[in-house]
């Protein structure tokens, strides 16, 4: 544990402003202005995430966070995770823009795999008439059981008909 310093109250001093309190306090921790001021910026970037992409690509491209220059976007699937990396170059423009200078260099694109995103919409859950943009539960369906139903319209010298009819008569005998 440190030891506590007192210091004497001054009575004539004047209010010190809180940013000035704030850099001498992150200095005394080892970090520097700049980094302070950045991250500022990424919480500020991650906050207003729907707005700087879109309310639809903001849903689709979440935030995962950065590392050095490169912005990591997560995506549900890999078929949206390859329209975002050939978007890439608007979603670098658009978050650019919105820091104001040329903070991120590239866009890396990941499966979220189960990864909330850091932007608001990851940290409040929104009610079930505002989740219109997500794809509804499906139930899984039934397994189908061969029983060899379709045979009769199929036609028979076809190859499909023929390994249908071939799983149906082992499906059958339970070899299936």
């Amino acid at each position: 544990m440190y030891p506590r310093v007192f210091r004497k109250k001054d009575k004539n001093a004047e209010p010190v402003a809180a940013g000035t309190v704030l850099a001498s306090v992150l200095a005394g921790l080892g970090v520097e202005p700049g980094q302070a001021q950045a991250r500022h910026r990424l919480a500020h970037l991650w906050e207003n995430w729907s707005m700087v992409m879109g309310p639809d690509l903001g849903m689709l491209a979440r935030p995962l966070g950065h590392h050095r220059d490169l912005l990591l976007i997560g995506a549900e699937d890999a078929m949206l995770a390859q329209e975002l990396h050939l978007m890439s170059g608007e979603l670098l423009e658009r978050a650019n823009a919105f820091m104001e200078e040329p903070f991120f260099g590239g866009i890396k694109v990941s499966l979220l795999m189960g990864k909330p995103g850091l932007d608001v919409t990851a940290c409040k859950p929104l009610p079930e008439e505002e989740q219109g943009w997500r794809a509804p539960r499906r139930r899984m369906p039934e397994p189908v059981h061969a029983n060899g139903a379709f045979l009769g319209r199929m036609d028979p010298s076809s190859p499909v008909a023929r390994a249908y009819a071939r799983f149906a008569e082992k499906a059958g005998r339970g070899g299936v």
